[in-house]
């Protein structure tokens, strides 16, 4: 991914005054949509982020001719990580989230009927953070998930987790996140499909 560097501090040094310039790396991305929590979902933003994954800016493509140039541009829509609720909380605890969550555990077997709309906030648990793991259970789960949207799915699996462990939920300035991309998407209907994909950015 295309780097860019930006001067962070310079500091002198020593009696000779050696001159010493410490970079800091940074990376643009933008895509079409942007999560960042289910009331915020921005369109053609630039989320820019450190080596430590820590969101520098946010702004918007258009209207930033100069540094839009300095920004790779992919289709689908951006958010934070993926987080397994299960590997943070106790069997306990998951037991009683079904009072406040339409809590879907699909870590070992995928539901034998269409998720549905409860009225509660889907949460889905795929038991894992792998990019690889999860898609596979993507291309099969797709189907049982035609009753939400996009971002409704987005939301059940990045948001919502981090919201019930006390986390930092949304994409913002000054959060620390593993940028994920979410390719193969039905844009126009917000639906996913068969095809969708993940894919860490950073």
């Amino acid at each position: 991914m295309k780097k860019i560097v930006s001067l962070f501090v310079v500091s002198i040094f020593s009696i000779n005054c050696t001159l010493i310039i410490i970079t800091k790396h940074m990376t643009r991305v933008a895509s079409q949509f942007t999560f960042c929590s289910p009331e915020l979902i921005l369109r053609r933003t630039v989320v820019e982020q450190d080596e430590q994954n820590l969101v520098t800016r946010l702004f918007s493509l258009d209207g930033n001719q100069v540094e839009s140039a300095q920004t790779l541009f992919f289709d689908g829509i951006l958010s934070g990580e993926i987080v397994s609720v299960k590997k943070n909380i106790s069997p306990t605890e998951i037991a009683q989230l079904v009072m406040k969550y339409n809590y879907v555990d699909v870590t070992d077997r995928l539901p034998a009927n269409d998720i549905i709309s409860t009225g509660k906030p889907l949460l889905l648990d795929f038991g894992t953070t792998s990019s690889y793991e999860i898609n596979y259970q993507f291309e099969r789960l797709a189907p049982a998930l035609s009753a939400f949207s996009v971002f409704e799915i987005i939301a059940a699996c990045v948001y919502y987790p981090l919201l019930l462990l006390g986390q930092p939920a949304i994409l913002s300035e000054k959060c620390r996140t593993k940028l994920m991309l979410w390719e193969n998407v039905d844009l126009l209907n917000k639906r996913i499909t068969e095809h969708t994909r993940i894919r860490q950015m950073n």
